[in-house]
């Protein structure tokens, strides 16, 4: 659905395809599930945090079914948080203010 919005689009499977993706790639923002097999979410992002190049500062937008989301998410800090089930507009609409303020042309992984 985002490819025909006109993004371009990279899925992985898990967070550690995810970081290999980023190692020939910088994606303008990533759509973040925090509940993935072999390296979850938590993992991903703190990794990608590390990182010493541009991937680290990618804004992030994390996606996930947890009650306490909003709350359990701040100590990964990202740009936004959509709780699921989430509708396409609402989705559209959170990339778009992401990426507004990054100045970035969008890609997504």
């Amino acid at each position: 659905m985002l490819s025909d919005e006109g993004f371009e689009v990279r899925a992985t499977a898990d967070g550690r395809e995810a970081l290999s993706a980023l190692d020939s790639w910088t994606p303008a923002i990533i759509l973040l599930d925090l509940m993935m097999p072999g390296m979850d979410g938590w993992a991903f992002r703190a990794e990608q945090l590390r990182r010493q190049d541009a991937a680290a500062t990618v804004p992030v937008i994390v996606m996930s079914a947890a009650r306490s989301l909003k709350t359990d998410v701040e100590s990964i800090a990202p740009s936004a948080v959509l709780a699921k089930p989430f509708n396409l507009d609402d989705l559209l609409e959170t990339i778009h203010h992401v990426l507004s303020g990054s100045g970035q042309q969008p890609s997504l992984v």
